[in-house]
């Protein structure tokens, strides 16, 4: 879950830039963004971030950002901690002008997220969260004069496909996960809109049930399976001390196990 909530306030901080962008410059787009989405996210997550490129084409509603990564934090693998091969925006261009700027869509395509556990209570994803809430910390002290500009938002769709969870940990080993295609349609709306606080929220509480029914069921099955493997050893290890090691041998020939 936590995989998610990080990826998502990453999609959040990218819709934001291109808004924030488009409103304040026309020119060089494609790089500011390229340069706010790094600069940003690494100073959010306190790891290096990176976007390989931005395609915004403004006076048609669209853009697309290519390869976005996040380096997993200090003190964990070298495998990058969230990866995302394409983020799609649609934005109508005559809402920048407005009080509430309007994404219509919002689709994030074949992500890939490492949940890492180093022992039993720090992971990864643990350490980049506490490295979001440091960064926030000072943010919330700063003075009304430093604050941006005000930002409201409405999303007309959101689609999250083709997502890939990779669990490592000492008790299960590698597990791959393929997540849960997501659609969300409306979020917020176009007289009020929402905070980007706000929008985050909205799409990371369905977001998070949805995706955790699937983690859950399987590591279900995961901790039922090394169950019923512990069992059977504990079976086997009853009979060859009632009937010794070579009977067993046999009865598994006969069986064929």
């Amino acid at each position: 879950m936590k995989a998610l909530k990080i990826l998502i306030g990453l999609v959040v901080v990218v819709v934001i830039a291109v808004v924030v962008i488009a409103m304040l410059f026309l020119n060089n787009i494609n790089q500011l963004t390229v340069d706010t989405v790094q600069d940003q996210g690494s100073a959010m997550l306190k790891t290096e971030v990176k976007l390989q490129a931005a395609n915004i084409e403004l006076t048609k509603g669209k853009g697309s950002l290519q390869n976005l990564t996040v380096a997993n934090p200090s003190g964990f693998s070298q495998a990058n901690a969230v990866e995302m091969g394409a983020v799609i925006l649609h934005i109508d261009p005559e809402s920048l002008l407005g009080d509430v700027k309007v994404i219509k869509e919002i689709s994030v395509d074949g992500a890939k997220l490492l949940a890492e556990q180093k022992n039993l209570k720090d992971t990864n994803l643990q350490a980049l969260l506490d490295n979001i809430q440091q960064s926030a910390g000072p943010a919330k002290e700063a003075a009304p004069a430093e604050k941006g500009p005000d930002v409201r938002l409405m999303v007309e769709k959101f689609r999250f496909t083709n997502g890939q969870l990779n669990l490592k940990s000492a008790q299960f080993g590698e597990r791959s996960i393929n997540l849960p295609t997501i659609a969300l349609d409306n979020i917020g709306d176009k007289t009020t809109g929402l905070t980007p606080e706000q929008l985050g929220q909205a799409v990371v509480a369905p977001l998070l049930e949805q995706v955790k029914a699937a983690v859950t069921k399987e590591l279900t099955e995961l901790a039922k399976a090394k169950a019923e493997e512990k069992l059977k050893e504990k079976l086997q290890e009853k009979l060859t001390d009632k009937i010794g090691g070579e009977a067993v041998d046999k009865l598994k020939s006969i069986f064929g196990r």
